[in-house]
């Protein structure tokens, strides 16, 4: 889901006026219910990371950024009853981004990606009618979506191409020409032949977004589906996280791919994700245990990293586990303990990448050396985290964090500031670490976590 260098940014068709540094997330015009509303900051605890602004929906997955015009966005997306794509201006006030746009799409899991000012937005699932499907003149289906950005205030349909499995995560070629369709699909689906499936990326001609094309499949060993890719900046090696197996493609011709090496690991139990390093020596890959399901404890689910200077005999050098924290936890992602690696993404000094883990909240980590146990830089984890995604744009002073039961998180990194502790007075009392659909105190088991305690006060937004 990673972007790297894509085509130069095309030139937005309205200028946009400046707006004055909000203080607050308040929007300047009128969005639906579904849009979300104003919240507060997370409450938790951490180290040289503080929370300083939210939006609050729920649903909220992928998290990418765009500068048009010269002002720079977050786009941020959501899945479910408040799904659809929104627009946050970074350049109005970094630390509390004014919501400037809005597209509903309430369905699953939208993933983006962004080529100059079109956003391709993925759907895997709960497919029903809405605005994104009328725009673009399509019946709702399984597939891609493109979305015109070039007025952040007007996100609008313009394309769609259907997948028959569905777009789980889609990555763009450095070129911006091609886009590969990860579905993530471990059984076949009703009507496939008896042992017809093999797992499978798809390869999108995107070079006329109203007119996008299907040019190439390229089948998988195991029967598991791609789950996730990033290429080399230069555009002639894809790495496809595919569920049992980490792949390197050969893309000298992006649009038929092939693959060039595999890398089976016992130690993982879900390939997530595989992301080159930004000097294109080493390969992180992050572990989703179980898939986000139930996995008790909240340091597996880790990164896993590789020497891939010989692409030929990837050499393990390194792995990184979340610091341990009290892992009794909840989230409305799986109604079930869930606290695993999720999203990576590199940060923009290169030395670092951030990382989102459900209720482990979200880590900024250092990767200056790539042998043995990376340290944390800095780290958060909110009382009531269920955390998909956390990245960092131009200024490693923010870290952006788009959450499934909080919505989108706006962090401040401070360098040696130490131990961090927004939690309420009551929160603190009782040594409440985490708020779910299932609450902990002091390691017991909490059956009705609001009580007349008032643990909740604050955000949290059912």
């Amino acid at each position: 889901m990673r972007l790297r260098s894509l085509l130069p940014l095309a030139a937005a068709t309205v200028l946009l006026a400046p707006l004055a540094a909000s203080a607050d997330l308040a929007p300047s015009v009128a969005f639906p219910e579904e849009a979300g509303r104003q919240g507060t900051p997370a409450s938790g605890t951490g180290v040289d990371l503080t929370p300083v602004s939210n939006w609050s929906y729920t649903g909220g997955t992928d998290l990418e950024f765009v500068t048009i015009k010269k002002r720079d966005y977050a786009v941020v997306p959501a899945q479910g009853s408040m799904g659809g794509l929104r627009l946050f201006d970074l350049t109005a006030n970094p630390a509390k981004p004014p919501l400037v746009g809005f597209l509903p799409c309430p369905v699953s899991q939208n993933d983006v990606q962004i080529t100059g000012t079109t956003v391709f937005l993925g759907v895997d699932g709960s497919v029903k009618d809405a605005v994104c499907f009328e725009q673009a003149r399509v019946a709702p289906a399984l597939g891609v979506i493109a979305i015109d950005i070039s007025n952040p205030r007007k996100p609008r349909s313009v394309g769609f191409a259907p997948i028959a499995y569905g777009a789980h995560n889609t990555t763009l070629h450095p070129s911006g020409k091609w886009l590969y369709v990860s579905d993530s699909e471990l059984t076949p689906k009703a009507g496939d032949a008896p042992g017809s499936q093999l797992g499978r990326i798809n390869v999108l001609d995107v070079r006329n977004v109203r007119a996008i094309k299907e040019v190439f499949t390229l089948p998988l060993p195991t029967g598991l589906s791609s789950h996730d890719i990033d290429f080399n900046n230069k555009g002639d090696r894809a790495y496809s996280a595919a569920i049992t197996q980490t792949l390197i493609l050969d893309t000298t011709d992006p649009s038929k791919p092939s693959i060039s090496t595999t890398i089976l690991d016992p130690a993982i139990n879900i390939s997530h994700g595989a992301d080159l390093s930004p000097d294109e020596t080493h390969l992180y890959v992050t572990d989703e245990q179980a898939g986000a399901a139930a996995n008790g404890v909240c340091n597996v689910g880790g990164v896993h990293i590789y020497d891939v200077t010989n692409e030929a005999v990837p050499v393990k050098t390194g792995y990184y586990a979340f610091s341990p924290v009290d892992s009794l936890t909840s989230t409305t992602n799986s109604g079930n303990v869930t606290c695993t690696a999720h999203v990576l993404d590199y940060g923009p000094t290169g030395t670092t990448f951030s990382n989102a883990g459900y209720a482990a909240g979200v880590r900024i980590v250092d990767i200056t050396s790539r042998v043995g146990i990376p340290a944390d830089v800095a780290s958060f984890t909110p009382v009531d985290a269920d955390t998909w995604s956390a990245k960092q744009y131009k200024n490693p002073k923010y870290l952006y964090a788009n959450d499934l039961a909080r919505g989108f998180d706006v962090y401040e990194y401070t360098e040696g500031k130490g131990a961090v502790d927004t939690r309420t007075p009551k929160q603190i009392q009782y040594g409440i670490t985490r708020v779910g659909e299932t609450t902990f105190m002091d390691g017991a088991w909490c059956a009705d976590p609001s009580g007349s305690l008032g643990l909740l006060e604050g955000h949290h937004l059912s």
